[in-house]
């Protein structure tokens, strides 16, 4: 079979689906791969070759971050300017799309680009893949932004639900709408949620299935398979980074350090975030090892022997030396912390990561909070909660529970071949 995994966003949204797609070239599948062109290069480390999948994610990141405080407080201003720059982006990924998907008998793609490849699957005919790192559909046990009041469970999900996917179509549908045309497809009267059950695909949850929702039946009575697969990573033997020699040799003088790492998220205040991280581990009697991830600037605070600063860590190889992690909350970093068994305090930006801090709170596996309220006191209170013996007990208990590496990435790919078929058997086209 020939099939397309193209997938945008940060290294937390790409790396899943490129091991998936690795996996299935693995099994004799013709697989074309496509993610942002500063990611080419981590396609390559796992062994993937791939080509441009939309526009470069650190810099819109960054971009974003700019006109936001360019915008000041107004949130229309800010609103207008962020949908701009959107606007740019899905023009560029629905161009490489239309290149990645020649011949395809199956698109694999992400939540934060099924909307444009839905009308490339409905045109070709072709079943439509997700990979959801979190429950992204309407539910009623989780709302699509978990750091609203009542969103973690409560009468004002669903509402939540409605109101997020009419804006979502306020904000999409003229670039949704010509695109539609210019493939002859259907035009979108639903919202993506219920015009994606016309689709013989699968919405794979690439999470645990611990995490997963259940006895919910406005998620169970989707047309769509939802397997709660496992969290979609490679296994520790698979890994072929070398950690870097002054790391090992740092992490071997001395005490177990925290962790610090906000993988892809830009920081606004580094120097203050930094300061913070490395007072507050110096307050409960912790080494800091910090991780500056995308915000890779260096910063001048008073460092010394009980500081590592790194741009890039193997976390395989990192974070079982580690007493505690302090990161954003993406699917990725959580699942992690969790395999090796060590307590997390999640400082969240946005998007799935507040569902990820509460998950973890909810396991005793970790506390959380957003990071505009990370200060040294914050941190230290929070290094206090996470660093004892209970709250590690409970977080190699979760770890034991886990689905293992590589049974989550036999299921994903078996999800995968369930909803192609056979190379030749027709799937079922969507009425135009």
């Amino acid at each position: 079979m020939r099939i397309t995994v193209a997938v945008n966003g940060t290294r937390g949204d790409a790396q899943p689906a490129v091991i998936l797609a690795g996996a299935l070239a693995a099994r004799g599948h013709d697989v074309r791969v496509g993610v942002p062109p500063n990611l080419i290069g981590l396609a390559a480390t796992l062994g993937v070759t791939a080509g441009k999948f939309g526009h470069d994610t650190r810099a819109h990141l960054e971009r974003v971050r700019q006109v936001r405080t360019a915008a000041g407080r107004n949130p229309i201003r800010r609103a207008r300017a962020v949908a701009a720059i959107n606007h740019t982006g899905w023009s560029e990924t629905a161009a490489d799309l239309g290149a990645l998907t020649t011949g395809a008998d199956a698109i694999v793609t992400g939540f934060t680009t099924e909307l444009i490849a839905l009308p490339f699957a409905e045109a070709l005919g072709i079943p439509l893949v997700s990979l959801h790192h979190a429950p992204v559909r309407p539910n009623s046990s989780v709302g699509p932004l978990p750091q609203l009041p009542g969103a973690l469970g409560g009468p004002l999900v669903p509402a939540q639900w409605s109101a997020a996917e009419l804006l979502v179509r306020m904000a999409t549908r003229r670039q949704e709408a010509a695109l539609r045309e210019r493939l002859g497809v259907r035009p979108a009267t639903e919202p993506l949620s219920r015009l994606i059950e016309g689709n013989p695909g699968v919405e794979i949850q690439a999470y645990d299935p611990m995490f997963a929702i259940t006895g919910d039946p406005r998620w169970e009575t989707s047309v769509r398979p939802r397997p709660a697969v496992g969290f979609i990573e490679l296994a520790r033997q698979a890994m072929t980074t070398a950690t870097d020699p002054a790391l090992d040799a740092w992490l071997d003088a001395g005490s177990a350090p925290v962790y610090f790492g906000f993988g892809s998220m830009p920081v606004r205040d580094s120097q203050a975030t930094v300061t913070a991280m490395i007072t507050a581990a110096r307050r409960v009697g912790r080494r800091a090892l910090i991780c500056t991830g995308w915000s890779s600037a260096r910063v001048s605070v008073p460092a010394g022997d009980d500081v590592f600063f790194t741009d890039t860590v193997d976390h395989h190889a990192v974070l079982g030396r580690c007493a505690a992690a302090v990161h954003h909350g993406g699917a990725g970093t959580t699942a992690l912390a969790l395999r090796h068994g060590i307590p997390s305090v999640i400082c969240w930006f946005g998007a799935d990561q507040p569902f990820w801090g509460a998950q973890l709170r909810r396991a005793g596996a970790g506390v959380t909070m957003p990071v505009t309220r990370l200060t040294a006191d914050s941190l230290e209170n929070a290094l206090h909660t996470v660093d004892t013996d209970m709250v590690r007990r409970r977080a190699l208990n979760a770890a034991r529970a886990m689905v293992g590496a590589d049974v989550a990435l036999d299921a994903a790919v078996t999800a995968v071949e369930t909803a192609v078929g056979e190379p030749g058997v027709p799937v079922r086209r969507v009425a135009r």
